[in-house]
């Protein structure tokens, strides 16, 4: 089976660092994110899981191609399989906050949130390609 998926990496740049999830089912740090609804588009379903997730209102970066009515061009879009072989679809944007806002934890929806440096990401557990992501965040929108 596929699912279609959405999933942000929300930065702090003043502060060089990525907002994370502690998903239940993996017991690691991810990026906010879900399936997106029958009536949604990517970017609406990945706006509406940050804030689902963390409490926060976000700004999605990226260019409109070729149109400026097109949609953002993600970051990424990955492959995920999960142990049953279904297949997961994920749609991957960056973003800011809009404002200086509070986190919100929900642990109907995750085990914890935060905010993690590069350093940070060595000492909690995540999947490899957190790291290399933060490592292109850093270079291309943080530096």
């Amino acid at each position: 089976m596929r699912h279609f998926c959405a999933s942000v990496f929300v930065m702090d740049i003043p502060k060089k660092k990525i907002l994370l999830v502690k998903h239940k089912k993996f017991n690691r740090w991810v990026q906010p994110g879900g399936h997106i609804e029958s009536e949604e588009t990517p970017e609406e379903a990945a706006i509406r899981e940050v804030y689902e997730e963390t409490g926060l209102k976000i700004e999605l970066l990226g260019e409109h191609f070729p149109r400026e009515d097109d949609f953002i061009r993600p970051l990424a879009i990955q492959k995920n399989r999960n142990k049953q072989g279904d297949l997961h679809i994920d749609i991957v944007y960056v973003a800011v906050p809009l404002k200086e806002q509070s986190l919100i934890f929900d642990e109907k929806e995750s085990l914890a949130i935060g905010w993690f440096s590069r350093n940070d990401l060595e000492n909690i557990s995540v999947f490899p390609d957190i790291k290399i992501t933060m490592d292109y965040l850093l270079k291309t929108y943080m530096n």
